[in-house]
């Protein structure tokens, strides 16, 4: 049985959905959960709160117009 625990406020879930990242984070606490199966540790869960940072460069020259993007959000 796969097994996720949250490290911090203890809560447990249990199930095949722990595979899936959108199921892999506390909703207390929004932690990574420490995924476990048949007892033993497979991995720490994905946390939008922990994930890592990516950061693109622009082509040299190149700036972005903020008038141009700003009734995109």
């Amino acid at each position: 049985m796969i097994e996720g625990v949250c490290p911090q406020c203890g809560i447990k879930f249990y199930g095949w959905a722990l595979l899936q990242p959108q199921h892999q984070s506390c909703p207390n606490c929004g932690i990574g959960l420490l995924i476990t199966e048949d007892g033993k540790k497979t991995f720490q869960g994905y946390s939008p709160f922990t994930a890592e940072k990516h950061k693109t460069k622009l082509p040299s020259g190149e700036t972005i117009d903020p008038e141009k993007y700003k009734n995109t959000i």
